[in-house]
């Protein structure tokens, strides 16, 4: 039996034995589900046999390994940022939306917040230049659309977006049957339900449709950079500006050194006179002294084993749980 490649050969043979255009034939073709990349493979060979001569190539395989490149970059890069926004609005709901019985501390939400802006701020411009560039490439040459290499790698981002979609549409309902139904459960799938469901929207419909449509690439380029906008302002919101965390930064180092001190002062038998009586760590830094202003931190002995330290904060922290909590400016701890 003839396979599928020598039918459509022969099928192209006798089209053009009997006068058929080459545009009815692979409209017809593709009618009856010929991708249009197999459809030229068969017309390159009826050419080269009646003219004698073998197509010229053009890209070959170095083609094939832009393609990937491009295609890997692109997914790559929109996994990062995707995953970045949503751990982004997850932190700010989390904090917005608190556990009562959970504790997360505030250095820990700067900590996730901070590094999730970092990754939106350079993984979605690469995506946006890579898409860019294959919108460009797919414009130069239509037939790329049709790249084996590109349906793959677009397959596969759609099999992970999906994986993710129906874990979590899973968890919402088993946290729905546990009657554990929650605002900041419900904000969460909804940002990962939108997040997922534009992502295999888009790709399924650049795969199954036009590969290039100015208007639903706008629109969806449009819906992506307000998502990061969206987490941006957030972000930055919650945490300040790079010059804010530095203050906080600080003002960690200063409670880590006051605890350090409290941890030795406590071991003492008998508390000394000043700062200066503690040995002086011999490794790391000098947790007798502010990071600023390299003076001793104030100290002074009260009543018995009660002593007294205190320190100048740049940023209000009122908030703490750990029992350092402090507002900005000179602040003391009595122990």
């Amino acid at each position: 039996m003839a396979t599928d490649s020598e039918r459509l050969d022969d099928f192209i043979a006798a089209a053009k034995a009997r006068g058929v255009s080459d545009e009815f034939a692979v409209a017809l073709l593709r009618q009856n589900g010929w991708s249009e990349r197999r459809i030229y493979q068969a017309f390159s060979t009826y050419y080269e046999r009646v003219l004698g001569a073998p197509l010229p190539s053009r890209g070959g395989r170095f083609e094939y390994a832009s393609e990937a490149f491009f295609y890997l970059l692109a997914f790559i890069s929109l996994s990062i940022w995707a995953t970045a926004l949503w751990s982004l609005f997850e932190a700010v709901i989390d904090r917005h939306f608190p556990n009562p019985a959970e504790y997360a501390g505030y250095d820990n939400f700067r900590q996730t917040i901070t590094l999730q802006l970092a990754a939106l701020i350079v993984a979605f411009p690469i995506f946006a230049w890579v898409s860019r560039s294959i919108a460009q490439r797919l414009r130069n040459r239509p037939e790329s659309a049709e790249s084996g290499v590109r349906a793959w790698l677009t397959y596969v981002a759609l099999t992970i977006a999906s994986v993710i979609a129906l874990g979590d549409t899973i968890y919402f309902v088993g946290a729905f049957l546990r009657g554990d139904v929650t605002t900041r459960l419900v904000l969460k799938t909804l940002v990962i339900l939108a997040l997922t469901g534009g992502i295999i929207s888009y790709y399924v419909s650049t795969v199954r449709g036009k590969a290039l449509d100015l208007v639903r690439d706008r629109g969806y380029a449009a819906a992506a950079v307000a998502g990061v906008a969206l987490g941006l302002g957030f972000g930055f919101f919650d945490t300040g500006s790079p010059q804010h965390q530095r203050f906080v930064t600080l003002d960690e180092r200063r409670i880590s050194d006051i605890g350090a001190l409290q941890r030795e002062l406590d071991d003492t038998k008998i508390l000394p006179a000043t700062l200066a009586g503690l040995k002086r760590p011999i490794f790391g830094n000098d947790t007798r002294k502010d990071p600023v202003t390299d003076d001793f931190y104030e100290y002074a002995r009260l009543e018995g084993r009660h002593y007294r330290i205190c320190a100048t904060f740049d940023t209000d922290d009122t908030q703490r749980q750990d029992g350092f909590a402090h507002p900005a400016g000179h602040t003391c701890f009595n122990r």
